[in-house]
């Protein structure tokens, strides 16, 4: 360990302050995970009554899984208000002038500070791909089992590539009667239709795993000719199940991002939007890289030893945590409703809070 820190050229202080730094970080997750679990109680607390789940299952099928669930959704926050806390009482302890009179560059004094952000960007970018969806698979399966009292589905102008060369649309499905309205089936064939076939309804029979169409109307695209067939009713095998219909838009973050790559690439096959997913995916990516962003501006505006004191730089902070939050928000729903692209959505909030940051940098006392 000795040896890592000469090959980085950390000093005593340096290392004081990433213990410090991290310390902070995880004090201030756990603390406001204990109030978060509190409020989700008593949120909850009718549906708990209800369903009346065990202690043991509260505990380690939920609660044990939504920590990671509220550190994945809030850890750049508590990022920045745990910097903030510390280097607050860096400064009105005077260690910062301290330091800096020792001789060290301002911008050295940083230095401590970006290597712990990049070892909590490693960590969480890891996480966020691989780890958080499994845990959030867990408490997911919670909800469905103890909280929601139904499946959400997609119930009105479903469309979905059955195969290479066939799809199917539906008016509208529901998912509790396995019943399905104005069902369309077209076949393809060198870029033409070749077969379509209607049905006022189409049922899925869960014993044999097979649909039925009634009412039936099949055309048949021979040339100039176009013969009409109709039906009662027909059994025929789709490549398709209801559970194919529940919305998968609030499951997303379930999925690691290998799963999460293939099903935006099935659903873009299918020609469903998947803003949604892609905003996701760098989020994955963007909340991590936010650590840097805001750490560089927590630093920024807490390293000012201020009468108020550390409540002060504090107040401060929930400030800008309040913008921080807002501005993210908008863009995501932006991001959603594809009115910007994902990718610009996700990066244009911690895009601007790093202007701020290095603006603010530039013009702090040093």
């Amino acid at each position: 360990m000795k040896r890592i820190y000469e090959i980085l050229g950390l000093g005593i202080i340096d290392r004081y302050i990433m213990r410090k730094y991290i310390s902070t970080f995880f004090f201030c997750v756990l603390l406001f995970s204990l109030i978060a679990i509190f409020v989700d109680i008593s949120e909850k607390m009718d549906d708990f009554i209800k369903h009346k789940p065990s202690l043991y299952v509260l505990i380690f099928e939920y609660y044990l899984w939504f920590i990671p669930y509220f550190l994945g959704l809030l850890s750049p926050i508590f990022l920045f208000l745990s910097t903030i806390f510390f280097n607050s009482k860096l400064a009105q302890n005077t260690e910062i002038i301290a330091i800096l009179n020792s001789g060290a560059p301002y911008y050295r004094f940083l230095k401590p500070y970006l290597l712990s952000s990049f070892i909590l960007f490693i960590l969480f970018l890891l996480a966020n791909m691989h780890l958080m969806p499994i845990a959030d698979q867990h408490r997911l399966k919670f909800e469905d089992n103890y909280i929601h009292d139904r499946i959400i589905t997609q119930n009105n102008n479903i469309y979905s590539m059955l195969n290479d060369s066939s799809v199917i649309h539906m008016e509208s499905y529901n998912y509790v009667d396995s019943l399905g309205y104005n069902c369309t089936i077209e076949g393809f064939k060198n870029n033409k239709i070749y077969n379509r076939i209607f049905a006022t309804r189409i049922i899925w029979n869960k014993v044999n795993k097979t649909w039925t169409l009634e009412n039936v109307q099949q055309r048949l695209f021979i040339g100039d000719d176009e013969p009409l067939k109709k039906f009662a009713k027909l059994d025929t095998l789709l490549n398709i199940k209801p559970d194919e219909f529940v919305l998968k838009a609030n499951y997303v973050t379930s999925m690691t991002n290998p799963e999460l790559n293939e099903y935006i690439r099935k659903e873009k096959k299918k020609g469903a939007p998947v803003h949604k997913f892609y905003v996701e995916l760098y989020k994955r990516v963007a909340v991590p890289t936010s650590f840097f962003i805001l750490t560089i501006l927590a630093i920024a505006v807490s390293s000012k030893k201020s009468r108020g004191g550390t409540g002060a730089h504090i107040a401060l902070g929930f400030g800008l945590t309040i913008s921080y939050l807002f501005l993210i928000q908008i863009f995501t729903v932006m991001g959603y409703t594809g009115v910007l692209s994902p990718a610009l959505a996700v990066w244009i909030p911690p895009a601007f809070f790093l202007i701020i940051a290095l603006f603010l940098l530039k013009t702090a006392p040093k």
